[in-house]
């Protein structure tokens, strides 16, 4: 009887001491948790306030929110020269896991620092290349793509245009639509992200949005390694998208100039029926710059693999827009390319 008494007591004890240890447990992964939201959040209240700076033309910005450190994001600066002479600021964002302790996490809210560059292995990687719309510089959504991404598994570069960021100083007229010689500053970065040993030469991704869609297509169409283009707001043609962007331009009286030297080849109606990369076409439901069916028709001409998302009520860009849902835009164009770079 004593036995049996002693033995219940020991059982109670454990039971009590497994409660305590579960107890415990739980409080660690809910502070970790915690931390980790407050990084994350801290990344989209970034992204929601890039989300108000809506243009209709350039509008470079030079100064950049903070530096990929502050998410815990390990890369380096790539060396790009243009071939006119100018220097683009690019960061090379190798894959890598995410913050996962506690400790990291905390030094990344409160003492951001730049940590050593290392791989997670020699493997070479697919990698994306994301480019600048035609507002701000690459130190906002472009981090927390760079973020999501590189946690996957893929490497990722970010760049900015000359005169944005802190790439070389270039003139420009802010009512331009675009420049052509961006088209220039886009081909020196896919020269040097071919020449680095992380990359996979064969699996490139090219993205952008709005100015940046359509600049990557038609950067794209150089290179048979570019095996897959991501667009949110795709144009069809300058001749087309100009009078609906003067409509949609609230002051009347400002100009908006189109470059004259944008070769019209490479506009995404005329490349599209040639067109032999994977391609996810975004654009949302109530798009008055790049309407639905502008995509639409770019999305019937396109010969390779593909595919339409239409988000229903979103509309061109800023908070309303595509982004508007990190999460959902990262899930689905990480399924797209899961599925179509096999």
């Amino acid at each position: 009887m004593r036995f049996s008494l002693i033995v219940a007591r020991r059982e109670l004890q454990s039971k009590a001491k497994g409660k305590a240890r579960v107890v415990v447990e739980e409080n660690i992964v809910k502070n970790l948790i915690i931390k980790i939201m407050k990084v994350k959040n801290f990344v989209l209240v970034i992204a929601i306030m890039f989300m108000s700076i809506q243009s209709f033309a350039i509008k470079p910005s030079r100064t950049y929110r903070f530096y990929p450190e502050k998410l815990g994001l390990i890369y380096r600066d790539l060396d790009v020269k243009t071939s006119d002479g100018l220097k683009i600021k690019t960061w090379f964002f190798p894959a890598q896991p995410a913050p996962i302790n506690e400790e990291e996490l905390q030094a990344i809210l409160e003492n951001p620092v730049k940590k050593p560059y290392q791989t997670i292995d020699n493997k070479r990687r697919s990698t994306i290349i994301f480019a600048d719309s035609d507002a701000g510089n690459m130190s906002w959504q472009q981090l927390h793509h760079a973020q999501y991404f590189t946690n996957k598994g893929y490497n990722v570069v970010t760049f900015d245009w000359r005169g944005f960021g802190e790439s070389d100083e270039w003139e420009m007229n802010v009512d331009y639509l675009v420049y052509s010689e961006l088209l220039i500053d886009y081909d020196a970065v896919i020269k040097e992200v071919l020449q680095q040993e992380e990359v996979d030469t064969s699996a490139i991704i090219v993205s952008g949005s709005s100015t940046g869609a359509y600049l990557s297509m038609a950067a794209a169409s150089k290179y048979d390694n570019v095996k897959a283009f991501i667009a949110l707001g795709l144009l069809t043609t300058f001749e087309e998208v100009y009078p609906i962007l003067k409509k949609a331009e609230k002051d009347p009286n400002r100009d908006l100039i189109l470059p004259t030297d944008y070769p019209e080849n490479l506009f995404p109606l005329n490349l599209a029926p040639t067109w032999n990369k994977a391609t996810l076409l975004i654009v949302g439901e109530l798009d008055d710059r790049t309407p639905v069916w502008m995509s639409e028709k770019i999305f019937a001409l396109l010969p390779a693999k593909k595919d339409l998302w239409i988000l229903e009520g979103a509309e061109h860009s800023g908070s309303k827009g595509p982004l508007r849902d990190f999460d959902l835009f990262h899930e689905r164009v990480f399924e797209f390319l899961e599925k179509n770079l096999e």
